[in-house]
């Protein structure tokens, strides 16, 4: 099984291409969706109920992190459903820790200006971005989670065009790094 890990700061439009993506036939999770897999915890590990306005302290003393035997288990039950590729959209303070589980992953890559409007836009589904101290503290880890992503090696995808141009590039960018999985080394 193929496994696509679509990731990108708050406001990306992960949740948004995931929807976009189904409409189209792929097997999507969008991960942020499973409370199994997702939690806000304190920095040891217990799970911690977000509040409604949640400051700066709060923040810097928690994270958004998912559960290792959830993510197991779904790309478990895809590999028992034969589903090829599966796409897995989210983010996570460890996600990082599971990326040897993914055979590519997609950065969906903004800048810090389109991440702010997008997290304030009312429409969005997420509230994270208008409550609180959240959208500071998207914007005091912006560098750092870009950073990472780019280090581990994902491939970039601007994600500020319309999302039919976005994933056409995605799916080009997924093709290619399935073309390549299958090709003989010399």
């Amino acid at each position: 099984m193929f496994v696509v890990f679509v990731t990108g700061v708050s406001g990306s439009g992960k949740s948004t291409l995931a929807r976009h993506l189904a409409g189209w036939g792929h097997r999507t999770v969008s991960m942020d969706g499973d409370s199994r897999l997702c939690s806000w915890t304190d920095h040891i590990g217990p799970s911690a109920t977000r509040p409604k306005e949640p400051d700066a302290a709060w923040l810097s003393a928690h994270e958004w992190r998912w559960n290792q035997h959830r993510l197991d288990e779904i790309l478990a039950e895809a590999a028992a459903a034969g589903s090829e590729p599966l796409w897995l959209f989210g983010q996570a303070a460890n996600a990082a820790e599971f990326a040897d589980r993914f055979d590519v992953t997609i950065l969906l890559e903004i800048d810090q200006l389109t991440m702010a409007t997008r997290m304030r836009n009312a429409s969005r589904g997420n509230d994270f971005g208008k409550v609180g101290d959240s959208l500071a503290a998207a914007r005091d880890s912006y560098l750092a989670f870009v950073a990472t992503w780019r280090r581990r090696g994902a491939i970039v995808v601007d994600a500020t065009p319309k999302i039919d141009a976005v994933a056409e590039d995605v799916l080009m960018a997924v093709a290619t790094a399935m073309l390549h999985r299958q090709r003989p080394l010399d």
